[in-house]
């Protein structure tokens, strides 16, 4: 009886290169296996860390009587309108707008032709001149220690407002001076359902990477307001 041997012609570079491929399906099959997990796993608990994205952004409305209500650049109209009704309602003397360019911004003139439509002096709409949420915090932080105020109310969105405090507080450590956060009242989606919202799932995204690219860049934490 003949013992069957090796096929001469199955050199070893194919039996390691066989080898090599079966290894490589059963990594594909794992590691296809786990993200298959992740996915349901995130699925399954969503319900939890979707409105917690969400709160660890927001920070909730506070108002009290303040020196300036301070609009930050973007969130034309609803921003401007919302600092408007607080000024009509008594919580401040100016509006302070940021996003102004050196040559002139048409979405500052707008947000100025509205206040004074609305009632507010020319004189009390005050712009600001900044291009990101940086210079915003720098600027307000100089203008605040210029005229000596106490306390300033920040109006934007609920998904810019931990990110924009915290940014202001971190120039207005050491003053004295008080921030207060306060957003439009009726936002076309809310902390607790952004995800439906495919403006939503924009902004919360690009928030998220904002906020970690501050952390980096200027070490601005999220627990600092």
């Amino acid at each position: 009886m003949k013992i069957r041997s090796l096929d001469c012609n199955t050199s070893p570079e194919r039996l390691t290169s066989g080898h090599r491929s079966r290894q490589s399906r059963r990594m594909f099959v794992r590691i296809g296996g786990a993200a298959l997990a992740t996915i349901a796993l995130l699925a399954g608990s969503a319900g939890w860390w979707l409105p917690a994205l969400g709160s660890l952004l927001a920070l909730p409305g506070r108002t009290a009587r303040a020196d300036a209500i301070v609009v930050l650049g973007g969130g034309f109209p609803l921003r401007d309108q919302h600092a408007i009704d607080l000024y009509r309602e008594g919580w401040a003397r100016e509006i302070w707008r940021t996003g102004e360019m050196p040559g002139g911004s048409a979405v500052v003139q707008k947000a100025r032709r509205l206040a004074i439509q609305q009632g507010v002096p020319a004189a009390a709409f005050v712009p600001l001149i900044t291009d990101s949420t940086w210079t915003d915090g720098r600027e307000i932080a100089r203008m605040a220690r210029e005229r000596k105020v106490e306390r300033v109310i920040i109006v934007t969105d609920w998904s810019h407002s931990r990110r924009a405090l915290c940014v202001i507080k971190h120039h207005l450590a050491g003053s004295g001076i008080e921030a207060l956060y306060d957003g439009p009242r009726n936002p076309p989606y809310t902390s607790s359902d952004w995800w439906h919202h495919p403006e939503g799932r924009r902004i919360v995204a690009g928030e998220l990477l904002k906020m970690f690219y501050y952390l980096l860049r200027f070490g601005v934490t999220p627990w600092e307001c």
